[in-house]
């Protein structure tokens, strides 16, 4: 095995401490060429603060060749190591170290310190660093994004047990000062399975319309609960495209090897842009979203709620249409767009947790589960190559009048 196959090998463990909600760094210990240990963060789950991954694998070569001296071995690590790494490393004596990405609040590696260099010491190991930079800086800006972005719950998040992603799209500004009145249009997920007292709680949203975006077969197999006094709606929006039935995700989340051969490398990313390219062109997620439009100019609709399987991408582009109908600038519909992620990736964490353990790729779970900017970045591109902006598409692609526009801005904006 070479040096990119150990490191990609702790990268695969870093994967597995982000599933767990650990900081994603992994490491592997190699001697004579082979992996004899494994392992990655896991101070949380230990409630250990010496848990890290270097820690924890030079713990598991140790025993693994009956000797606390690995001086015939090799680390490689995701993140340069911190002090207390440094000095179990330099203790254990290993005789090479390689680390994928620096670490500039506590790299003990030539960062902020360096013990590796002090020539008073009876061992020197020699340090390498850079090999697969990207790859492990991206899981660390993903995990604390995802961690920020969990801190900062906005008054617009509703609480109703069971459902992650539910919101409302009122509180936004429009660019001529007036405000999207809330109480008005909810989005969500799918609300299959909620136990009763999630369904009595959600009563406090008086809703009059339930609007499901979803397929045939995932209506049937997890048909929307009713309502009292809410009207259902279902329009496939994407009947006309092969993208839902694109993979069998629950095969895949089974079968790791499958979602590699079919999703890896960037394929993931690929069929993700392809949906939303869709979700503007296609003809019948077209007369859907127009026809919804229409139909929602009537006061009798609301409180109304959007939803599909996961409320992240027919939902989110149901949204993004609406907002951007209101007048709100496109990058307060953006940072709505997004927000959706870490709602939706801690919805389906328990399936991630599985596929990663048995071998899967957190990088593609996160892609199809998550959303990225990329994404509605590919729709609105598709949007200026159907229409040349969004107003024309509005009016000239989904055929929304003048007046119609005007009324729904009645009916939704404040000063």
């Amino acid at each position: 095995m070479s040096d990119l196959e150990f490191m990609q090998a702790a990268l695969a463990e870093a994967a597995k401490a982000a599933a767990q909600g650990e900081v994603p760094v992994g490491a592997v210990v190699v001697h004579q060429g082979q992996i004899i240990a494994r392992a990655h963060n896991q101070p949380i789950a230990t409630h250990d603060p010496s848990a890290h991954a270097e820690m924890l694998a030079i713990r598991a070569a140790a025993q693994q060749l009956g000797n606390y001296r690995l001086s015939d071995c090799e680390l490689y690590v995701t993140l340069e190591p911190c002090i207390m790494c440094a000095g179990a490393i330099l203790h254990s004596r290993l005789k090479r170290v390689v680390y994928a990405t620096n670490d500039a609040k506590t790299g003990a590696a030539g960062s902020v310190i360096n013990p590796f260099a002090e020539p008073k010491l009876n061992h020197q190991t020699h340090i390498e660093s850079g090999l697969c930079q990207h790859e492990a800086s991206a899981l660390l800006g993903d995990f604390f994004a995802q961690r920020r972005a969990a801190q900062k719950k906005t008054s617009r998040d509703i609480e109703i047990a069971g459902l992650n992603n539910l919101r409302d799209l009122g509180g936004l500004k429009t660019a001529d000062g007036r405000t999207v009145k809330t109480g008005m249009v909810f989005r969500s997920e799918q609300w299959f399975g909620l136990p009763e007292s999630s369904l009595k709680a959600a009563q406090a949203l008086q809703l009059r319309s339930v609007w499901d975006f979803r397929s045939y077969g995932e209506q049937v197999r997890h048909p929307d609960p009713h309502l009292p006094g809410a009207e259902n709606y279902w329009l496939d929006v994407l009947a006309d495209t092969e993208q839902t039935l694109a993979f069998d995700v629950a095969q895949m989340l089974e079968r790791p090897d499958l979602l590699q051969r079919h999703l890896g490398n960037g394929g993931a990313e690929q069929m993700m842009l392809a949906l939303y390219r869709d979700l503007v062109a296609s003809p019948t997620a077209q007369q859907v979203y127009a026809h919804w439009l229409n139909t929602i100019c009537s006061t009798e609709q609301y409180p109304l709620l959007i939803h599909c399987t996961a409320g992240k991408d027919r939902t989110g582009w149901a949204s993004v249409l609406l907002l951007s109908l209101l007048g709100v600038p496109h990058e307060a519909i953006l940072r709505d767009y997004l927000s959706s992620h870490d709602k939706v990736i801690a919805k389906y964490q328990p399936l991630i947790e599985r596929c990663v353990a048995a071998g899967g790729d957190i990088r593609i779970l996160h892609a199809i589960f998550g959303v990225q900017a990329q994404y509605l970045k590919a729709a609105m591109h598709e949007v200026k190559k159907q229409a040349g902006s969004m107003p024309h598409y509005l009016a000239d692609v989904l055929g929304l009048t003048a007046n119609l526009q005007a009324a729904l801005k009645e009916r939704l904006l404040s000063e």
